[in-house]
């Protein structure tokens, strides 16, 4: 039975109710009510019943109780606001009617957070329904359908408020009636929720007024922080009592919750909007108190996170301390935020503090990064003119900013040949450049990232970096993890998954700042994992990835196109249903320039080809031509045309790759494409020469995808380079041993039949290995091995070991 049909009681508290007098009093009231409003058999006792509480509440309680066990039908009692009846809720009225109510009565107790009643046994029966912020939010269509019905247009996009409230819908309500802001109605203008919302004298006046003065008062303080742990909530309250008060608000759903982290740090969000409306309250209230608290904030970040710190240090009017953090940590800034946004906040600061020797020296590291040397050298000679303000700790800290900028080469970037006239330190050097150049070096391979180059000068950049700043923590972390990264873009998957494990391992202890850079890490590993064939472990890190960057991680379309090759090898279509809409997502933002265009179109191409539809999947990659473009494009590109039939324009697009860069997997991919476009011409010398190339390449790396995607073709093919002579025995072996599929007709068991294992050891014994080898590379001992070719002999009827294979490809079995 729905609750409309329900004959229904209504009791609405305020902070009077905490009385056991007047809260029984106006249970028993509504219940009445509902009942004279409807009559109905077995209400007679009920509408008698006096309202008045016994001396001893017990004699009342049991009375109530047998007058509701005369109800014939189901009576709903709704008693709204329940937080206001303070903690005896649970020895009251209402808490015996929880627990021993009479099944007719249907009790439903709304209010913020949960009440202190005794409801576990409940919880684990079938007699409670709890719905929490999560149920009750508005849905996207459901602010949409509400704007409708206050006169907006039918086209309402509900999108911008519906993320800005997240369905919170006194905050939907209040955004789309605010005067301040246009509204979509027909004929009207677009809706901007540019402007904050009137939300502010609700939560003062219906949430904060309504709590114990202490809680509402910590409420205001340690809304300060958007997060917030237990230390920096005590430093906010001022008091030891600050742990207690947060445990509270999360306790009692007040617009908070509890997010887990590395090393079982508890890490506690305000509902956004929440927190910005109680600035503002506080802002207000006490102007002073809330610069104080912005104080209080930058210095609990100035070593934790340095864009926490300098943010709350200019809105608490500490620009001495936003100086001093960036000054400190300007590098972890810039690897966050990066260039642009380092350099206009040095410019954001106030006077005379943009103007100080330190700040100048940022601001023409970041010109330099961006290539204006002309800049750069201006802001350079004006900080040097203005030493004379600095004391000798900041003197000295200076200098290493001037060391910082030197190395730099006039246009912001090295050589490729000659990086930053860094050379490879052999294992165990450290460089001896010091801290400056290292830090340049880091900088400068930040830079190869953002213009889209190629990995192996990030990489070579990178390795001092991430050799010599692990006193700075959080900053080491995220050069492990750009390192890892530079390497997976380079072809060395190895080295970049073996970084990237050890970066999260860093990370995993310094809290969520070091764990929310991790994003060039996961992805690193995603494009690891998909190149050695682990397509499940691929997909995981690369969502996680996706998930950890969010949309300031500039490489997040690279995750979705490796999530979208995922797909299409498993062949899960709703797996690649979500990552083409991903992909299409980051297309229709606009904000990816360089190759991005040549990425999305190879993609759709291959979403079309896992369809089916190589035809489609030709004229969508039509655009492309025969290649050109970035290398991994056009290696899926010459593969697409090749398996289309387009072996003309296949041969052209690997050509044109010949003298340029390929890293390690996208050459040993090519080099198939290649061999199998060779086979099919008949040049067979030119197929082995290169798949030769391709297993020297992949065996290294474990680099297994692109033999596994051409499993078909390429199955007697490998058959035929094992006989013309290789110098991978036991890769070519270890191939042809996991792509032979025994037929459907030898697949019953029988005495003539092998086994799994000596199949293996069939597929191995088709190389020039010897049996010590084959064991090698199958873990087993030498006898083993012997014990399966006797047997494989005895089934095949064969002397050795030419015609054991000649009997198994006449009978289908190779």
């Amino acid at each position: 039975m729905t609750l409309p049909s329900l004959r229904c009681a209504w009791l609405s508290l305020d902070r009077f109710d905490t009385r056991p007098q007047r809260l029984y009093h106006g249970v028993v009231g509504a219940l009445q009510s509902a009942g004279i409003r409807v009559p109905a058999p077995g209400l007679e006792a009920l509408t008698a019943l006096g309202k008045g509480l016994e001396r001893d509440p017990a004699v009342s309680h049991d009375v109530l109780l047998s007058v509701l066990e005369h109800l014939t039908e189901p009576v709903a009692l709704v008693i709204d606001d329940i937080q206001l009846a303070g903690t005896g809720l649970a020895s009251g009225v209402v808490g015996m009617l929880a627990t021993s109510a009479p099944q007719p009565l249907r009790l439903i107790l709304s209010g913020r957070g949960h009440p202190p009643l005794q409801l576990e046994r409940l919880r684990h029966g079938e007699g409670i329904g709890e719905f929490g912020a999560a149920e009750l939010a508005f849905t996207r269509d459901e602010v949409a359908e509400f704007a409708v019905s206050l006169g907006y247009d039918p086209g309402f996009d509900a999108g911008p408020i519906w993320r800005r409230t997240h369905g919170w819908p006194v905050a939907v309500h209040a955004g789309l009636n605010t005067s301040v802001e246009g509204r979509n109605v027909p004929g009207g203008g677009p809706v901007s929720f540019g402007a904050p919302m009137p939300l502010a004298d609700y939560i003062a006046e219906e949430i904060l007024d309504q709590l114990d003065p202490p809680l509402a008062n910590f409420i205001l303080r340690a809304t300060t922080c958007d997060w917030l742990g237990h230390r920096l909530a005590v430093q906010l309250q001022g008091g030891s009592d600050g742990g207690t008060l947060l445990e509270a608000c999360r306790r009692d759903g007040l617009f908070i919750e509890e997010h887990e982290y590395g090393g079982g740090e508890s890490m506690f969000r305000w509902q956004p909007l929440f927190a910005a409306q109680c600035r503002r309250i506080l802002e207000r209230r006490d102007p002073l108190l809330a610069e104080r608290m912005h104080r209080v904030a930058a210095r609990h970040y100035e070593d934790i996170d340095v864009c926490q710190s300098v943010a709350h240090a200019l809105r608490g009017h500490a620009a001495r301390q936003a100086v001093a953090s960036l000054g400190e940590h300007w590098l972890e800034y810039l690897l966050f935020k990066g260039a642009g946004a380092l350099e206009q906040v040095c410019r954001d600061l106030p006077s005379p503090w943009n103007e100080d020797p330190e700040i100048l020296m940022v601001v023409s590291v970041c010109r330099a990064l961006d290539g204006d040397s002309v800049a750069a050298s201006e802001l350079t000679q004006l900080a040097l003119a203005r030493t004379s303000v600095l004391d000798a700790v900041r003197r000295r800290k200076f200098d290493g900013f001037r060391a910082l900028f030197e190395p730099l080469p006039p246009h912001g970037r090295p050589d490729e040949r000659s990086p930053a006239g860094y050379s490879q330190p052999s294992s165990g050097e450290t460089p001896t450049n010091g801290p400056a150049t290292t830090s340049g070096l880091f900088l400068l391979a930040e830079a190869e990232f953002r213009l889209r180059r190629i990995g192996d000068l990030a990489a070579l950049m990178l390795q001092p970096t991430a050799a010599t700043v692990s006193r700075w923590g959080t900053l080491e972390a995220g050069s492990m993890a750009d390192l890892a990264l530079a390497f997976a873009c380079a072809g060395d998957i190895a080295t970049a998954d073996d970084i990237a494990v050890r970066a999260l391992d860093r990370a995993d202890g310094l809290g969520r700042a070091a764990q929310d850079r991790m994003a060039a890490a996961w992805l690193a590993r995603g494009i690891a994992s998909y190149w050695r064939d682990e397509l499940g472990a691929a997909r995981a890190q690369l969502v996680k990835a996706r998930c950890v960057g969010g949309n300031g991680f500039a490489l997040s379309p690279l995750s979705v196109l490796f999530c979208v090759l995922v797909d299409c090898a498993s062949g899960d279509e709703d797996h690649l249903a979500d990552s083409s809409s991903a992909l299409e997502s980051y297309h229709q933002q606009g904000s990816y320039a360089g190759s991005w265009k040549d990425f999305h179109t190879i993609a759709k191409a291959r979403i079309a080809e896992a369809d089916g539809d190589v035809d489609g999947a030709l004229a969508l990659a039509a655009p492309l031509g025969a290649g050109g473009g970035a290398p991994l494009v056009d290696v899926l590109l010459a593969e697409l045309l090749r398996r289309g039939g387009e072996s003309r324009a296949a041969v052209i697009c690997a050509k044109g790759m010949a003298d340029r860069h390929r890293n390690r997997c996208l050459d040993a991919s090519m080099s198939l494409t290649e061999a199998l476009l060779a086979h099919a011409a008949g040049d067979e010398a030119q197929a082995h020469e290169r798949i030769e190339h391709a297993v020297l390449l992949a065996e290294s790396q474990s680099v297994l995808r692109p033999f596994t995607e051409r499993r078909d073709e390429l199955a007697d093919l490998l058959i035929r380079h094992a006989v013309w002579g290789t110098s991978h025995e036991s890769f070519i072996a270890a191939r042809m041993a996991r792509h032979a599929d025994v037929p459907r007709h030898l697949r019953t068991r029988s005495y003539w039949t092998l086994t799994d294992r000596e199949r293996e050891v069939l597929a191995y014994m088709r190389s020039v290995m010897t049996a010590a080898e084959i064991a090698d590379a199958l873990y087993i001992s030498v006898n083993t091995v012997k014990t399966h070719e006797r047997s494989i002999y005895r089934k095949l009827g064969a002397a050795g070991r030419r015609e054991a294979i000649k009997t198994a490809a006449e009978r289908g079995i190779v």
